[in-house]
This record gives structure tokens, sequence and C-alpha cells, in this order.
């Protein structure tokens, strides 16, 4: 049975698990298809614990290394030189283990499927939902995602919308159709992974820009653009991941104002933008001719609706439809007709507040719980931003809480290029399944720091 060498690493066991995979992998130890252990069996031949396993498996899987297959175990697959992030299921969760490391959307709050499925059922015209139609998605959907973006405080037109699968595919789509190998494009320095990914995939540079309690300074995304060739800029202005940061109006004005100036496009992303209750005007308010809005359905409604609207500037719908095509050619008709139906309904409207009261809930008990630590949050987010005290670092931290089997995700998934580390992780409020589950887990999180 294969066993990974960890002997000598010297950070996060879980890491040097991935690495031993990869390297196997690429040295030819371990070939496509290869079963590996169980979480369980690898666990003792190691001498750690279970949820050390299960982050290992997990990262070596972002790698694209291995793949995890419901039912039979975790296998070997993938290309060694992409990355995509995957998220845990709850099938694969180990008991004992408070998983704090991957923002869920409050599964136990998801919509009714059976009620919206029998609706579909009873249509007469549902055996149309089987049929291809346009990439841009039918006009009934992308009617649906008129309303939908305007709760994100934004009025479009149904003609400049298109339905995406979800809120990741919207991101892939935008950088396919409007950028070119070699571009590069301004972010945070500290941003979302998957952009870091699909940056990677698509040969794209990206170009770490500074941040304070406002979110990107506007004065250091000037300068980039005057001593580098800057074609995009990406953001989450509503909440940022991680730091949830809320950029002020007066900011995203500025923002705006300095994309026009040097012909920007600019991504705005609001995956967190409901849940945090933001009335904040869009950049895409502000610089509509050259703003691409992602409004998905993920973490506001269900994780497993990939439905996402994406309302693009009316000159690059076509080039956006395009990629769209190339991709997917279209985003499946009967997930995007539960999406219309919940919208229409209330269905929506009504899990978006559920959720918020949860959020309060649980940003409260972690307000509570780690008062005396350097944490930020908002009031309904999911996800909060701890700053580590003297002496600790992200790595020796992130390793001494799995073995109490608790998780949450280092600062350097989120760092671009070779930005400093900022000593802090994310801890994912919404992972746990429920209160009793995160109370838990924050408390181990505070016993570890000694704020007791």
């Amino acid at each position: 049975m294969w066993k990974p060498n960890i002997k000598a690493a010297s950070g996060p066991r879980y890491l040097a698990m991935a690495d031993a995979i990869e390297g196997d992998v690429k040295q030819g130890r371990l070939t496509p298809g290869t079963k590996l252990p169980t979480h369980r069996d690898l666990a003792e031949m190691l001498g750690v614990t279970v949820g050390t396993v299960t982050r290992g498996y997990a990262e070596a899987a972002r790698r694209g290394v291995v793949r995890g297959e419901t039912g039979r175990g975790t296998f070997v697959g993938g290309d060694v030189h992409s990355a995509v992030t995957l998220v845990s299921h709850r099938e694969d969760a180990i008991p004992g283990v408070v998983d704090m490391s991957m923002t869920l959307p409050f599964e136990g709050l998801n919509p009714d499927l059976s009620g919206v499925l029998a609706h579909v059922a009873a249509d007469p015209l549902s055996n149309r939902l089987l049929e291809y139609y346009p990439s841009c998605g039918r006009t009934v959907d992308r009617e649906a995602g008129v309303e939908w973006i305007r709760r994100h405080n934004l009025n479009v037109l149904p003609e400049v919308v298109v339905v995406t699968v979800g809120g990741q595919n919207s991101l892939a789509v935008v950088l396919s159709a409007m950028f070119r190998p070699g571009d590069a494009i301004a972010v945070e320095a500290l941003t979302y992974p998957l952009i870091k990914t699909l940056a990677r995939r698509f040969h794209l540079k990206l170009i770490p820009i500074p941040m304070d309690e406002g979110g990107m300074i506007p004065d250091a995304l000037a300068e980039a653009c005057r001593t580098q060739s800057v074609q995009g800029v990406y953001l989450m202005p509503s909440c940022q991941n991680p730091t949830t940061v809320r950029m002020p109006e007066y900011r995203r004005q500025e923002v705006a104002a300095l994309a026009q100036r040097n012909d920007l496009f600019i991504i705005e992303d609001d995956a967190y933008g409901l849940a945090a209750g933001v009335d904040a005007v869009p950049l895409a308010s502000l610089a509509p001719e050259r703003t691409f809005f992602i409004a998905s359905m993920s973490k506001s409604v269900a994780g497993g609706l990939r439905v996402a609207y994406l309302a693009s500037p009316s000159y690059h719908i076509k080039a956006v439809e395009r990629a769209i095509s190339d991709m997917v050619w279209m985003t499946p008709p009967l997930m995007a007709e539960i999406a219309r139906r919940w919208i229409d309904d209330g269905t929506a409207d009504r899990t978006v507040a559920a959720r918020r009261e949860e959020a309060k809930i649980r940003t409260d008990m972690a307000k509570n719980i780690l008062s005396k630590l350097d944490i930020s949050l908002q009031k309904t987010g999911y996800h909060a931003w701890l700053k580590l005290p003297e002496p600790w670092t992200s790595a020796d931290f992130v390793r001494v809480a799995e073995e109490s089997d608790v998780l949450v995700t280092t600062d350097d998934i989120f760092v671009v290029g070779r930005s400093p580390l900022p000593h802090a992780v994310r801890i994912a409020l919404s992972g746990p399944r429920d209160c009793e589950e995160l109370h838990r887990g924050l408390r181990v999180i505070r016993n570890i720091l000694g704020t007791n």
C-alpha cells in the first residue's frame, strides 16, 4: 500500500502529504487510476489525525492530482500542472472534525426542491427544457436574471444579461472573452483563490494591489497602471474574500474613475452581496460601459444551484455569448428554470432572509467567543478573517488547529504572487452544520491562542 514520506517536512503535515502525492505522480511512482488509502487507514499509517489526511487529500484535489469518487474512495488522476478549486463534500465529512475551511451556504436552509420539481413536472411544456437553447439563455431566464440583479442594487436590461453555470463559470467566461494570454489584471493583494487558478489556466498575469480597511487602494492601482500594462481589475467590493472588507462608496467612485481613465475592464463579483445586505452603488452603475457584474445564486440560495447571471457591457455581449458556447454551450435549462421559479415565487428572497438571520447568529457568536482577538467580520457574513497574534504563523496555527480536529484556511491560498503573508486565517462561519459545532470550533481556536 502506498505511503507518503512526510517525515522531513517542516510545514503543515497536510501540505507535506499533498506535496508527496504530487511528487510521486510526477515521478511515476503513482499512476493515474491508482486507488489511495482511506482517510482512516492513512491517518493510522502516518500517525496523524483523520482531519489532517482529509485536508491533505483536499489540497491534492485542489491541485488536480487526485479525485474523489462517491462511495469508492480517492484515486490518482488529472493533470498535475493544473489546479482546480474543489469544496469539501458533506458525504466526505469526518465525525468529530469541525470544518471551517469552506464557506458553504448554510445548507440546512436550502429551499424545498420537491415542490418546484413537482410544478415543473406538471407543466405541459416541461419537456422543452431538454432542448437546446441559445448560449445566452432563454428570454424568460434572462428576465429572471434582471430581477435577481436588481436585488444587488443594479438595474440592467435583459439584452445585456446572460445565464451561466454559477459564479465561477461567469468569471471564466469573462476572462476567456475579454483577455488574451499575457494580459494583466489588477487584484487585491489577498484575493479569491479561483482567480489565481483561472489566471494560470488562461496565461494571465495578476498584479497584487495593496489594501487597507476600505479595500484596494486607488493610488496603488493608479501607480500600477502607470508602471505596468494593466487591462483589467477584479474586485469583490461588497464583502471581500477573505478579509470581509466592504468598499465604501467614495472609493468605488475613485476606482470606477481610474478604470475609465486607464481603459480597464472591471470584473465585479458580488458573491456575498445579498448576504451582507449591502445597498451601496455597484461599480457597474458607475462604469456600466466597462463593468462585468456577476450575481450568483449559489451562496445566497443553494450551493448546488449552479446558476448565475452575468451583466455585460452591451458592446461585449456577443463575445461573452461566444465564450459560453465554447465552454458549455448553455446553462442547463432545467437548472435555470428552477432558479427562475424560485425568484418569481419569492422562495429565493425568503431563503436569503433566512440565511442572513443564521449568519447574524453565527457572527455574533464569533464576536463574543473571539472578542479578545483581532478578527474582522460583517454582521451577516459567511466568514471571518483572524489576524494571528505573535509569534503565530498561519502554517503553525493551521497545523495545531487540525491536531484538535478543527479546519480553517491558511493565508497563503489568498496571497497573490510574492506579496507578504499576513499571518492570518479565514474562518468559515457557515461551514459547520450547526451552531453547536461552530461554538466548539471557535472555543478550540480561542484556547489555542490562549485568550480564555
